[in-house]
C-alpha cells in the first residue's frame, strides 16, 4: 500500500531526452511521476544527432520506436577521404541487431517525439519549474523547488537527476563529473548543402589543418564538425565553413 503522504513515486528532474524516455517508462509501468524543466520548452537546437543501434533496440522494447525509424537519416557507412581521395571505407552493418545502421536524428526532433508520446499515454512536462534542494528521510525524499517563482514542496519515493552536466540533483548528492574540457577549439555548423555526397556515408578528412567530420543528417543537409585556431564568436561564419570544406 503506497504511504498516503507521498506525492509521486518518481520525481524526475530535467526533461531532455533522459528525461523524457524515463517518464515513458514511468507511464507505461503505471507508476506515478513528475516531470520538471527549468526552461519553458523543448530545445530548438539540432544538438545530439546520432541514436546507435542499441538505442534503438531500446526504444524498440519501449514501444516507441516507430517514429524514430521515420524521422531517422540511416548511415551505413564511413568512408576517411583527404583532397577527394578515398583512403578508406568501413561499413557500419551490425548482423546482431535489427538496426544496422546509426539514425541520425537532431535532439531536437528526438524530444518532441518522446514529448509527443508521453502526451499519447497522458502525461505532460512541467515547465519553468526548478529544483533547488532535497532532504533524505527514511520512507521519502522532501523536495524543495519553484514554478514561475512560487515555491513547492512535495515528497516522492525517488527523486531522479536528469539535468545535464551542471546537475543540481547531482551536486546535491556530491557525486562527481569524470571528465574535462578539450583545450582545442571546434567548429559546429548544420549547412544546408547539394546531394553531391552519399546521403547514407559519414565523411572524415584528416588534413594538415586538422580533422572535418562531416554528418548526413539528410540527402541535402550535413553536419560539419572541424578543429579550428581560434573561434569566431558563438556562430561561425559561412564564410569560415566554406573555407574549411574547401
Amino acid at each position: 500500500m503506497r504511504n498516503a503522504e507521498i506525492d509521486t513515486d518518481v520525481l524526475i528532474v530535467g526533461a531532455g531526452p533522459v528525461g523524457l524516455f524515463l517518464a515513458n517508462e514511468c507511464a507505461r509501468r503505471g507508476l506515478r511521476w513528475r516531470l520538471i524543466e527549468a526552461r519553458a520548452s523543448q530545445s530548438q537546437h539540432s544538438k545530439a544527432l546520432a541514436v546507435f543501434p542499441r538505442t534503438l533496440e531500446i526504444f524498440d522494447m519501449a514501444g516507441i520506436v516507430s517514429p524514430f525509424l521515420e524521422r531517422a537519416n540511416r548511415v551505413t557507412s564511413v568512408t576517411v577521404m583527404a583532397h577527394e581521395r578515398r583512403l578508406a571505407h568501413m561499413r557500419f552493418a551490425p548482423e546482431e541487431s535489427p538496426y544496422p545502421f546509426v539514425a541520425m536524428v537532431p535532439q531536437n526532433v528526438t524530444e518532441k517525439l518522446l514529448a509527443e508520446e508521453l502526451r499519447r499515454k497522458g502525461g505532460d512536462i512541467e515547465y519553468e519549474t526548478i529544483f533547488h534542494s532535497a532532504e533524505q528521510f527514511d520512507d521519502c525524499v522532501c523536495v524543495t523547488a519553484d514554478r514561475k517563482g512560487d515555491p513547492i514542496q512535495l515528497r516522492a519515493s525517488f527523486v531522479v537527476g536528469c539535468d545535464g552536466p551542471h546537475s543540481a540533483v547531482r551536486h546535491l548528492l556530491n557525486i562527481p563529473f569524470a571528465g574535462a574540457e578539450y583545450k582545442d577549439s571546434f567548429a559546429l555548423a548544420d549547412v544546408e548543402t547539394n546531394d553531391a555526397l552519399p546521403a547514407d556515408e559519414l565523411q572524415l578528412c584528416p588534413s594538415e589543418f586538422g580533422p572535418v567530420a562531416i554528418f548526413p543528417m539528410s540527402a541535402t543537409r550535413r553536419r560539419i564538425v572541424a578543429s579550428i585556431d581560434q573561434a569566431e564568436g558563438d556562430v561561425p561564419s559561412l564564410e569560415l565553413i566554406r573555407k574549411i570544406l574547401a
